[in-house]
C-alpha cells in the first residue's frame, strides 16, 4: 500500500471553498454589508462570482507555474488512493494552462486541494472530496517528454 505524506513546505496554491466564503464573511462584516456572521456567510456562499474570480485567479497563478516548470505542457500524473477504492494509476495529457491542468489531474467533482511544487520541480497536490474526505488522494506530476499523437 502507498502511503503519502504532506511535504515539508507550506503548499502554494490552496482551493478552499469555505476559507474563501469566511474571507468574504469577514469583508461583509467589516464592510457593514452584513449584520452578523451567519448572515455574512450565508451571503458569501451565495456569490458565484466570488467563487468564479477566485478559481481564475487560482488558475492564473498556476498556469504561471506550469509554464515555468515545463512550458511544453507534456505531463504525467501519478495518483495514489484514488476515491473510495483507494486506487492508484498514471495518467499523461497535455496542459498550457492552469485549468486546463486542474481539469485533466482533478476528479469532475467538487474538491477542496493544497498544492505544493518540489525542489525538483515536482508538482504535489493532496485532494480532498467526497470518496476522500481525509485527504489520502495524492497525485504526484511531472513534467514528461512529448508523445506523438496516435
Amino acid at each position: 500500500m502507498n502511503t503519502q505524506q504532506q511535504p515539508d513546505s507550506e503548499p502554494c496554491l490552496v482551493w478552499d471553498t469555505c476559507e474563501i466564503a469566511q474571507q468574504q464573511a469577514q469583508l461583509l462584516i467589516e464592510m457593514g454589508e452584513a449584520a452578523d456572521t451567519d448572515q455574512a456567510f450565508a451571503l458569501a456562499c451565495e456569490d458565484s462570482d466570488l467563487f468564479s474570480a477566485a478559481w481564475e485567479a487560482l488558475t492564473a497563478d498556476l498556469t504561471e507555474i506550469i509554464s515555468t516548470l515545463n512550458p511544453a505542457g507534456y505531463w504525467q500524473a501519478d495518483v495514489y488512493g484514488f476515491g473510495w477504492r483507494s486506487l492508484s494509476g498514471v495518467k499523461d495529457f497535455k496542459a498550457d494552462d492552469g485549468g486546463q491542468f486542474m481539469r485533466c489531474l482533478l476528479p469532475n467533482t467538487e474538491c477542496t486541494f493544497k498544492l505544493f511544487v518540489a525542489e525538483d520541480n515536482t508538482i504535489r497536490l493532496q485532494n480532498f472530496h467526497h470518496d476522500a474526505p481525509t485527504g489520502n488522494e495524492w497525485y504526484t506530476v511531472k513534467a514528461a517528454e512529448y508523445w506523438p499523437n496516435d
